[in-house]
């Protein structure tokens, strides 16, 4: 079984280019449904960018990245708002909830990231979400 090593952290980033088909326009929508997480690891940050400029009257979207299935614990938030999204390139930056360690994911934990079933639809628009996970490093012995 592989121990954690004197070297410090590791940071592993997680994309998803989330398209204004499917996704901007919907109700709810999951975007990733309990992808296997297979080492323990932090979620350390959210972010999106803008990649499409977004369009639509008073448009704001909100994203759960949670720890489990659709019906997990919320281990980050972000929204996206047509403020935001205006601008090619714009970096938003989320929420990640610590309290409680719904931040913290074991191997064998899934990952889970969603549009819930509130906001304002977009009529234009895309943007990429980095997830930002943190973890120890482990050597082989």
């Amino acid at each position: 079984m592989p121990r954690f090593a004197p070297f410090g952290y590791s940071r592993h980033f997680v994309t998803f280019t989330v398209p204004f088909t499917g996704y901007l326009t919907v109700v709810a929508a999951n975007v990733c449904l309990s992808k296997s997480v297979p080492f323990a690891c932090e979620l350390e940050r959210v972010e999106i960018v803008t990649n499409v400029v977004g369009t639509g009257a008073g448009a704001t979207r909100a994203i759960n990245v949670r720890k489990g299935s659709a019906t997990g614990t919320v281990a980050g938030t972000i929204t996206a708002t047509l403020a935001d999204q205006g601008v090619l390139g714009v970096v938003t930056a989320g929420t990640v909830t610590v309290a409680a360690n719904a931040n913290k994911f074991g191997a064998g934990d899934t990952l889970t990231v969603e549009f819930p079933n509130t906001g304002t639809a977009f009529t234009a628009g895309g943007f990429d979400l980095i997830l930002t996970f943190r973890d120890k490093n482990q050597s082989p012995v």
